[in-house]
């Protein structure tokens, strides 16, 4: 029996990522980025982690002198600001910045922010609380910076990105394009980020034009900073998405994949991108390998393991496709994709009842959402079969709910041909009832007039033919007597006469 496939959409990751300018005495403020606007439920992008060295030239190479030499002042004239930026390093590469030491670290560069170093401490405590939770918080600490410096672009950026993660994109917009015109030498996140709202927009408004204009920001992005992954990531997906599924011009956005991955291979979002590339040119086996690779990099990276089970549904393989949305569902529990997803899993491994309750939560995350229907319809069409056929009402029930919400597509003629389908099947189900039942009468009335046959048939035997006695019964047979012998000589016969 065939499985029919839930589609589930490829995501591309967009990244909205701040990183802090290295500005005297201040480590680089990493942090997880905004939701992107452009991949529904994506979540907040992994951290940029440094490049790698490259034929043994040490990151702090690629530093400018004036950086470096504004740094080395810094360490004899902010001690107390070093050691915290040194111990904020220290947890992060041990991997020990959970929300309670972020909290209390974000505490410290508060009481720090002193004097020169005042807007720099408040944004890397707003950072901080950022990173435990604590929105609120956060965005005290980035007023606060402002206050220090009105045109501290980092804090504006990171403000919009509050605001982009709330769903307010317009006002969002107006904080990325304000860090850009207070500080457009330190702004490249604020360049990503408007590109990434550029981009959204775009795709709405079906408006090319407006990926040209993001492209032109994210080139800004990359000249400010060229080690910006998150820049490489959206240039790649514009690339693609301007692209569509022509070979020769996705190769442009392979380039960028490529040069993004000899500058950090370690970023978990471009290799995700890179596998919808390959998709797009029908590369399924590496771009599960680019999948692959992001979820080894990023376990909690939500697109990739979304796209690996795709794949799994798509290639039948039900329990991996399993695997993968429990993946996103441990991050995110009430991420609809993951949610239907597993519940085509489960019902290709004839799970069915697990695979009724996934819907139905489903429906309860997105009571909207036209495939939920659908996908009941086929679960009590073809699986959740009962007795008396009443599974095969409610499929066509949820058929019904389904065209009435999609109102017009290839899946809503499937739909309303599996309504018609199971119209057909109870008008034979009833002819095969009247056929059995009109079979069932003419054997009874077969059976009848053969009994009345029999009964005639005794009625017109003679009398007392009934009354012989069997065969057992009968005396020996008696001989006949003998005649008596008789006195006359038996007559000779004539002779002929002589001539």
């Amino acid at each position: 029996m065939t499985i029919r496939v839930h589609s589930v959409k490829w995501f591309a990751s967009v990244t909205a990522l701040a990183v802090g300018f290295a500005a005297p005495g201040v480590a680089s403020a990493q942090k997880r980025g905004g939701k992107a606007p452009a991949a529904k439920a994506a979540p907040a992008a992994k951290a940029e982690e440094p490049a790698k060295e490259k034929e043994k030239e040490p990151a702090a190479a690629k530093e400018t002198k004036k950086e470096a030499k504004a740094k080395a002042a810094a360490v004899s004239k902010f001690p107390e600001f070093d050691g915290l930026v040194a111990r904020w390093a220290e947890l992060k590469k041990e991997g020990k910045l959970d929300a309670d030491q972020a909290k209390t670290l974000a505490g410290k560069f508060a009481s720090a922010a002193k004097g020169e170093v005042a807007a720099q401490g408040h944004f890397n405590a707003g950072t901080l609380y950022e990173t435990s939770g604590d929105s609120a918080k956060a965005k005290s600490e980035y007023d606060a910076a402002l206050s220090a410096n009105p045109k501290h672009a980092l804090s504006m950026n990171n403000l919009g990105e509050m605001l982009l993660r709330n769903g307010k994109a317009g006002e969002s917009k107006s904080w990325f394009e304000k860090a850009i015109a207070a500080d457009p030498t330190h702004a490249a996140p604020a360049y990503n980020n408007l590109a990434v709202l550029l981009f959204t927009e775009g795709k709405e408004k079906n408006d090319t034009t407006l990926y040209d204009k993001a492209i032109s920001n994210l080139r800004r992005a990359l000249a400010i900073d060229s080690e910006s992954m998150p820049a490489y990531a959206q240039l790649a997906l514009i690339y693609m998405t301007k692209a569509g599924y022509d070979k020769n011009k996705l190769q442009l956005a392979e380039l960028v994949c490529k040069a993004a991955r000899e500058t950090n291979p370690n970023f978990a979002p471009i290799y995700n991108t890179a596998g919808v590339i390959k998709l797009r040119k029908r590369n399924v086996t590496g771009a599960l390998k680019d999948f692959d690779k992001a979820v080894e990099l990023d376990p909690n990276f939500v697109e990739a393991h979304l796209n690996i089970g795709a794949i799994g549904l798509s290639s039948r393989q039900y329990e991996k496709a399993q695997k993968s949305f429990e993946a996103v569902l441990k991050v995110q529990p009430n991420n609809f994709d993951a949610t239907i997803g597993l519940g085509v899993a489960q019902r290709g491994q004839r799970k069915f009842q697990e695979a009724e309750a996934s819907y139905k939560k489903a429906g309860q995350l997105d009571a909207k959402n036209c495939s939920i229907p659908y996908n009941l319809g086929l679960l009590y069409q073809d699986y959740l079969t009962k007795e008396d056929n009443s599974n095969l009402k409610t499929a066509q029930e949820f058929y019904r709910q389904y065209s009435s919400c999609a109102k017009s597509g290839k899946r809503v003629d499937d739909a309303n041909r599996r309504v018609k389908d199971i119209d057909d099947t109870f008008v034979a189900i009833a002819e095969a009832a009247k056929m059995q039942a009109e079979a069932a009468a003419m054997q009874a009335e077969m059976e009848k007039m053969q009994k009345q046959q029999e009964e005639q048939m005794k009625a017109q035997q003679k009398p007392g033919e009934g009354d012989k006695k069997p065969d057992g019964d009968k005396k020996p047979d008696e001989k006949k007597p003998e005649p008596a012998p008789s006195d006359k000589k038996p007559e000779e016969p004539a002779k002929k006469p002589a001539k």
